[in-house]
Order: C-alpha cells, then structure tokens, then sequence
C-alpha cells in the first residue's frame, strides 16, 4: 500500500491512498495528517537541550532552511518506504525550514493534488469566521451514547473534525451556504489562500523571499477552488465535506493556511532563504519581510477554535494513534486526518 505524507509545521501531515474511511480512529500509517502548535502556556525555551543540539540550531536562527533536516525527511520517507513530501514551517515567521520529496517527479511539494479531508478545515474556519450558531449535525456513523463525543449520531463543529463524519461535513457545507451565500464562502476560501481557478499555472506570487537555487523547483502550482452559484448542493457538499473534487492544493499552500492557524490567525508570506554567512543582517531582512506581508486571515477565536479541534483529533480522534508522538518536548500535536483515490496529479492510484 502506498501512502502519501505531507510534513508540515515540524511534524507529519500525511495522506494515505486507498478508500476513504471516516469516522473511525485510523491505524498505523492509514493516512494520519498532523501538525504541531505550541501548548498556549509552555513555549519550547531558546536554551531547550534538543532544540540546541540540532544540526539546524544556528539556520533557525536566521529563518533559512536546513539542509540537514531536509536530508533527515528523505530518510525516514525511504526507511518507511514512503512516497511522501515534507514541508517544515515556523509558524511565527513564515520561514520553510525543510522541504523534501521521495519522488519529485512524481509528486512534490509544488505539484497540485486533492485536499481530501483538509476540506473540512476551510470549511469550518469559515463557519467561525461568519459567526455561525453551534449546530450539530447528524453523523450517520456514529451511535447515539458513544462514550467520545466525536462518534456519537449528532455531532457539532468541533467534533465534525475530530471524528472525521463526511456526512456531518456534507451538512454543514450546505447550511454555510444557505446562510452567508456561495460568493461569500468562496471569498473566504480565497482569504485563506485558495482563490479561485486562474492563469498562469503557477503562483508566482507566493513566496516573500525565494532563493535562486530553489526559484525553479519551489515556484508551486497555483492552489484553487472551482465553485460557484451554478454548482449543485450535493457538489458543493461534496467538494467541502470530501475534498476530491472541485478543489487542489499544494503542500505549500497548505502549510501556509496552518501557518496561519499556528499564528492565531495571521498569515506570513513565506520565506525560503540559503544560510548565509552573516547572520545578523540575515535576521534583520527576514524580521522586515514579516512585519511588511503579515496579515489576518481568520479571526483569532476561529484559529483558537481550530487549534482545539485538531488536538482533541490527536487526544481521541482520528489521528489518536500518534498522540504521544511529542511527548515531554513541551509541544503537543494537533491535526486532521484524511484519505481517499483522488491524490496525485496523475489521477487514481
């Protein structure tokens, strides 16, 4: 079985291929997609022991990107036999640590694939940007007593996510629309990166600082969402609910939209620089590009509401397996898991 992972924000953000499956905890490489945000009271310290003997301590410091951590992705992809890519990002600088690809032909951190469950991610931080009431929704999977609240037949926002129901989800999605209108759905789908489908292909507008060595293979295809007035209900439920059709990503600009989510709620035009052999001005230039291309793309609330929901994905829901996967860093992992057919650019594999 092959799987697709995408690393993003200092830990795995991976998407298997295979039929999907919802509502149940996912096993063991079975398409778990996470990501890691700091726990609100316990910052990882400047003197932290690991942090400081990683080969990457002194490129941090200048906000580039470490090659040693990008060699480090190509061996757990081969060890684990993956076919994966893997994007790093500082979440309060906007700065790409690590990039990597098993098989950049193939599939690499550029190339446009399906979101798949992420889907349910911008549909339901537009849901909390627009002040929605707390529905729940039924989740024809679940039971009426479960224990976890995130498998039982009726099942909130925040438990949409955590468990994963594509029938909450297809709900949901209809019920945004018929309160706020397609064209402001679609407005904050742009908002958060994926506007709507335009030329050229790709998005030369993406990145704040891009090195030359990199401007090739780094430049990404444009991320987009095809959706309008004249798309059916049962389409657009699909689309925001499912994510295999109607919408394409990159594991850039994914990383970018959980930058944003990191950052509660501002979006930092990404950086990706060479180490340079002066540091301090390096450092200036960065902190000047980030203050000039930062800006809110969300309400704070709903990027403290998404933060919630993807770690309670982590503590009991569809990515449990992986909970204790940071334990004693100070860090805790949150994330949305998703699987399906529809992945790579080359079609169903």
């Amino acid at each position: 079985m092959k799987v697709v992972a995408f690393l993003v924000l200092l830990v795995v953000f991976g998407v298997s291929q295979g039929q999907e499956t919802t509502e149940k905890p996912a096993e063991k490489n079975s398409g778990i997609v996470y990501n890691s945000f700091p726990i609100p009271t316990q910052h990882l310290k400047a003197y932290d022991s690991v942090l400081a003997a990683s080969p990457c301590a002194d490129v941090l410091a200048q906000r580039a990107v470490c090659v040693a951590a990008n060699k480090r992705s190509l061996e757990i992809m081969s060890a684990s036999r993956l076919e994966a890519v893997t994007v790093v990002q500082d979440v309060r600088t906007g700065a790409v640590v690590a990039f990597a690809a098993s098989q950049p032909s193939d599939l690499d951190v550029t190339g446009p694939v399906s979101p798949l469950s992420l889907s349910k991610l911008l549909l339901s931080a537009s849901w909390w940007d627009n002040r929605q009431p707390d529905s729940s929704f039924d989740s024809t999977r679940g039971t009426r007593n479960a224990q976890n609240p995130a498998y039982r037949s009726r099942v909130s926002v925040h438990e949409m996510l955590v468990g994963g129901s594509d029938s909450a989800g297809r709900q949901m999605a209809v019920a945004l629309r018929k309160s706020i209108g397609t064209k402001a759905v679609v407005a904050d789908f742009k908002r958060y990166g994926f506007g709507q489908r335009t030329t050229p292909p790709r998005d030369v507008a993406f990145w704040g600082e891009l090195a030359p060595t990199w401007e090739t293979r780094l430049t990404p295809a444009r991320a987009y969402v095809s959706l309008s007035d004249e798309t059916k209900d049962a389409e657009w439920a699909e689309a925001l609910s499912i994510g295999e059709t109607n919408m394409k990503v990159t594991a850039l600009h994914v990383s970018r939209f959980l930058q944003a989510i990191g950052n509660n709620g501002m979006m930092l035009t990404p950086v990706a620089r060479e180490k340079q052999s002066t540091p301090s001005v390096t450092k200036s230039l960065v902190s000047r590009l980030g203050l000039k291309n930062s800006i809110r793309v969300m309400q704070q609330g709903t990027a403290l509401r998404l933060q919630s929901a993807m770690r309670d994905t982590v503590q009991r829901g569809t990515a449990e397996s992986i909970a204790r996967a940071l334990e004693n860093t100070g860090w805790r992992i949150g994330g949305k898991t998703g699987s399906g057919t529809a992945l790579l650019p080359k079609g169903s594999q």
